[in-house]
């Protein structure tokens, strides 16, 4: 019953099946591309990472918004961009960015031109300086807090003149007791 095909049917099967499959198929194809081409211009939403078993000792400086996950001694400076430290990242430096968030740990001075973020895993050893700062609830932290607002902030808020107060209280007769 399953084998009642005879050799003729599976011959025109295979001359039917070469003409549906031109031979020049593969002379159409273009050659691929190279995977790995230097960007020239990185754009500003790409995070760079450095991975977990990357251990960096010295200067860290960049124009890019960066997470780590490894260990780094030393300087990190990002003026103008983010910084996550990742559950796995281990920082013995001084930090200078624009956004700092720790979900790792920290020995050193954090300074931020916006905003410090200490997550419920993450853990800081040093002073931290930045005008909005954040600990979650279970976040390790010791060391000292500036939230001093920068020059820019500061002339914007509106001025406030000290108001004298006048004595607005009916008097009472004054009583003599006997």
């Amino acid at each position: 019953m399953w084998k009642n095909k005879r050799p003729e049917d599976d011959r025109e099967t295979y001359t039917s099946r070469k003409e549906e499959f031109p031979m020049n198929a593969f002379e159409e194809k273009k050659p691929m591309e190279p995977r790995f081409e230097p960007r020239p211009n990185p754009s500003k939403e790409e995070v760079i990472n450095i991975g977990r078993s990357v251990f960096i000792k010295g200067e860290l400086t960049g124009d890019e918004d960066l997470t780590i996950e490894g260990r780094v001694e030393g300087k990190i400076e990002l003026k103008d961009h983010n910084l996550v430290i990742g559950p796995n990242g281990k920082i013995n430096a001084e930090i200078n960015a624009k956004n700092v968030t720790i979900i790792g740990s920290v020995v050193g001075n954090i300074s931020a031109s916006d905003i410090i973020e200490i997550k419920t895993s993450g853990s800081v050893m040093g002073d931290i300086k930045a005008p909005r700062i954040s600990i979650a609830d279970g976040a390790h932290f010791k060391g000292s807090v500036d939230m001093q607002r920068t020059s820019e902030k500061k002339a914007d808020l509106p001025r406030v003149e000290p108001v004298k107060m006048m004595n607005t209280e009916p008097s009472l007769p004054k009583v003599q007791a006997k």
